[in-house]
């Protein structure tokens, strides 16, 4: 029973509903640059229904080709729920307002990103953002400055978008597995980075294409960062942190050596920072008289 305990306290624990508000609204944002500079599959093959080959999702949807219609639709939706989302974090405004929004925006964002993926490439760097968006709006009203003040029903959606996005590392460790034939030292001793430098060359990897060992000890790297992901839920502040940017130095390095950004997923790692914290630290540090007085006195 003890243990039972344990694994339902794991999956629902208790956080700061504070934090939903910051990371839902990161999650907002993020959701319309994605659909107007990278995931804009929907928009582009509304023309083409021939070349509409539905994933899994849109088949349990019983999707049809997507429209001029729907997809202006859903365009109209996810900008009028991610603002409503970001706005709606502010005490003064009601709580309707987020909610509704937080809803819209799920929404049109799952829809707009099931129609994309059934005209070609599946991203799995959106799954985060994606079913993330989704548990987020199971929240409820969420404000940016609500403290430290913690519950059940916003902690089980940031866990879940917690563990959507270590889930993405170890999605991508799996696929590196099935491409290598079954093994995964194939593909970290392999020329899987000298074919992609070559495949996408620019003035930075073109200098390191020709260096195998340097390539060949930076695919061991990437995965074994990748394989350690899980390990991000044992650590605790400033390990944490420091997991962190680990990975998203990996995926800068990726951005500059490939192109790749991986945004979505970047955006997802909110979910583990106590960005709850940022009114105080903010108010704390503001120039003025009072706070500066407060400072003195804190350090006297």
């Amino acid at each position: 029973m003890r243990m039972l305990r344990g694994f339902v306290r794991w999956w629902v624990p208790e956080l700061p509903r504070a934090r939903v508000a910051w990371v839902r609204a990161a999650l907002a944002v993020m959701a319309v640059i994605d659909i107007r500079l990278f995931l804009n599959s929907t928009d582009d093959r509304a023309g083409t229904p021939e070349f509409f080959a539905p994933v899994v999702v849109a088949r349990w949807l019983h999707l049809p080709p997507v429209t001029d219609e729907i997809a202006a639709a859903l365009f109209v939706g996810v900008h009028v729920g991610a603002a409503a989302v970001v706005v709606g974090g502010f005490r003064r405004l009601p709580a309707l307002v987020q909610n509704l929004g937080s809803v819209l925006l799920a929404v049109a964002f799952g829809l707009w990103a099931v129609w994309a993926m059934s005209y070609g490439y599946v991203s799995h760097d959106h799954m985060a953002i994606t079913v993330g968006l989704l548990v987020l709006a199971t929240a409820g009203t969420a404000r940016y400055g609500g403290g430290d003040a913690a519950d059940t029903a916003a902690g089980w959606p940031l866990r879940m978008v917690q563990v959507l996005t270590v889930m993405t590392y170890a999605g991508s460790v799996l696929a590196k597995y099935v491409i290598s034939g079954g093994s995964l030292l194939r593909w970290a001793s392999s020329g899987t980075l000298a074919w992609s430098f070559i495949r996408r060359p620019n003035d930075l990897n073109q200098m390191l294409v020709t260096h195998a060992w340097l390539l060949r000890a930076a695919q061991w790297g990437g995965l074994l960062l990748e394989l350690c992901s899980p390990l991000v839920f044992l650590l605790r502040r400033p390990w944490l942190a420091l997991a962190i940017g680990a990975f998203l130095s990996f995926h800068l390095v990726t951005f500059l050596l490939l192109g790749i950004h991986f945004l979505p997923t970047v955006i997802c790692w909110t979910a583990f920072m106590p960005l709850e914290r940022l009114p105080g630290w903010v108010r704390e540090r503001r120039w003025s008289p009072s706070g500066t007085r407060a400072a003195v006195d804190r350090a006297a």
